[in-house]
């Protein structure tokens, strides 16, 4: 499972993702609003993603964040890795057991397919998985 904060920096680039054509910053207050993120949480994340290089920032009145490079060309993996670490397990808390090292393999196993997932899917492919409204529809 993904930790909040990790969930919540996702949510923050599939939001920058879905506005990327337009080419101008988004505003954290935006962000913050649509997906039920605390302000203050989501600045402290979108600055971690800055500076491992996936965003930009821009100050000033119309200012705000938008993805470094194209959503086609970010994958989960790349955000993940800036909040949870990729590490595979080094020890078993079952090193006693004789079945403490089969655990670990396994342990070893999912961590390498979680990575393998991770790094398959780009932030284009998953905001493809959802569809955003449109606006109210009327019906005549």
């Amino acid at each position: 499972m993904l930790s909040a904060r990790t969930q919540y920096a996702i949510l923050a680039m599939l939001q920058l993702a879905h506005d990327f054509a337009v080419g101008e910053p988004v505003q954290v207050r935006r962000i913050a609003q649509r997906h039920g993120i605390p302000s203050t949480f989501l600045v402290q994340i979108l600055h971690e993603l800055r500076r491992a290089g996936l965003v930009a920032s821009t100050r000033g009145a119309g200012g705000g964040y938008r993805l470094s490079r194209p959503p086609g060309e970010i994958t989960l993996s790349d955000v993940v890795d800036v909040f949870e670490p990729a590490d595979e397990p080094a020890a078993c808390a079952a090193s006693r057991s004789p079945w403490g090292s089969a655990l670990v393999d396994v342990c070893c196993e999912l961590t390498r397919a979680r990575r393998q997932r991770l790094q398959a899917l780009t932030l284009a492919e998953l905001a493809d998985r959802a569809p955003v409204e449109a606006g109210p529809m009327w019906y005549i």
